[in-house]
């Protein structure tokens, strides 16, 4: 009889870490764009939002799409418009610096992206484009601020986090089970 612990029988765990909304850069805007498709109607809505570098919603659209072929099409759409956005409200790309661009693209997962995911889905009602500047709707407003509640307490949620998955671990390791090899 041999004994292992559990930790050794089970493959490992991946623990998937939530990934926050970060602000841009001091005096940097950050728009998160996302797209909502519907295939059955070929349609989608774009949804942009603009916010500073203390979270605050600068402006925000959304804009109805019909003849999409696809999610791929539907989120390239979307990144479009997020250019026409930001030249409408008068964002401009600055790269005063050579050694270290200000403008910056990127692909944030969904939990980073949580305004602009439910602004292209929640106003699927809307057959127009909608804009508005220095505010959103109020369920996206909501989230913004949970956005940015959750970036000024990240590092005590990643210590409280840690604390907790270093325990589930333990516990863990702390089962033994008894292994009849032979």
């Amino acid at each position: 009889m041999e004994i292992e612990t559990i930790a050794d029988l089970r493959p490992p765990l991946l623990i998937a870490k939530q990934e926050l909304w970060r602000p841009p850069e001091m005096g940097s805007i950050k728009i998160n764009v996302d797209a909502s498709f519907h295939a059955a109607s070929k349609g989608s809505v774009s949804g942009a939002i603009a916010r500073n570098d203390s979270g605050q919603i600068m402006g925000a659209c959304t804009y109805p799409h019909i003849g999409i072929a696809d999610a791929f099409i539907a989120e390239a759409r979307a990144c479009e418009r997020a250019v026409i956005f930001a030249v409408e409200m008068g964002f401009r790309a600055a790269n005063n610096n050579k050694k270290k661009p200000t403008q910056k693209q990127g692909i944030d997962r969904r939990d980073a992206n949580t305004a602009a995911h439910v602004l292209a889905g929640e106003v699927r009602r809307f057959s127009e484009p909608m804009y508005w500047v220095e505010e959103a709707p109020a369920a996206v407003d909501r989230i913004v601020a949970a956005d940015w509640r959750r970036w000024l307490h990240r590092d005590m949620v990643s210590c409280s986090s840690a604390e907790e998955e270093f325990r589930k671990i333990s516990h863990l390791v702390s089962t033994v089970v008894l292994v009849s090899r032979g």
